[in-house]
């Protein structure tokens, strides 16, 4: 990811909080045929000052190959916006994008172990309304369904993430295109742009 010094987020909470919020993410690995990806829900843990990443393909995705120590990359995408120029106090001005983003880069490690698959399930059914219950499955149901896919983690080697929320512009500019998200309905976008503004003294 091109990376801009003004827009670059480093703090491991802050973007574990992100994945956790917006988990469905893009799984990219390189094989013999080329690039392939894969959009899947992905679980987030901390692991000291970095990010183990959970998830599962159907075992008949090609991608699984790469599964057994390949290298990949996960893209999450936050909350974004289109930013007009009128929005801005000072001009003349350009239309540009807000948004949030998230690169996971690391090693595959296959979860091969039933227990281990399952508690990936288990997390990533964490939010179902209807409380699905991997264990109250039938026996035979549970593992015929553990056959047919391949949980896996990814263990974060290089983080990138960027959070670029107008911190390039103004206070002015930015109390402008606040506004007019807010206007919009776009609170998440507002509250993050909000978030960069110097503290009132």
């Amino acid at each position: 990811m091109y990376l801009r010094p003004a827009f670059i987020e480093t703090d491991p909470d802050r973007i574990a909080a992100l994945i956790a919020a917006n988990p469905f993410g893009v799984l990219v690995t390189h094989g013999p045929g080329g690039m392939d990806a894969s959009h899947i829900p992905f679980v987030v843990e901390r692991e000291g000052e970095s990010l183990v990443l959970g998830a599962h393909l159907a075992a008949a995705n090609a991608q699984c190959a790469a599964l057994d120590g390949g290298t990949a990359l996960a893209i999450f995408s936050g909350p974004h916006a289109y930013i007009s120029p009128g929005w801005y106090r000072t001009q003349p001005a350009v239309p540009t994008w807000d948004y949030v983003a998230v690169h996971v880069h690391g090693r595959l490690e296959a979860v091969d172990d039933a227990a281990g698959t399952a508690a990936i399930l288990r997390a990533l059914g964490v939010d179902d309304p209807e409380r699905f219950d991997l264990d109250a499955l039938e026996e035979k149901y549970r593992a015929a369904m553990f056959k047919g896919i391949r949980a896996f983690r990814l263990r974060a080697e290089r983080i990138e993430a960027q959070w670029k929320m107008s911190q390039n512009r103004s206070a002015a500019d930015r109390q402008g295109v606040i506004a007019a998200l807010r206007a919009q309905g776009n609170q998440a976008v507002a509250d993050l742009i909000e978030a960069t503004l110097p503290p009132v003294s």
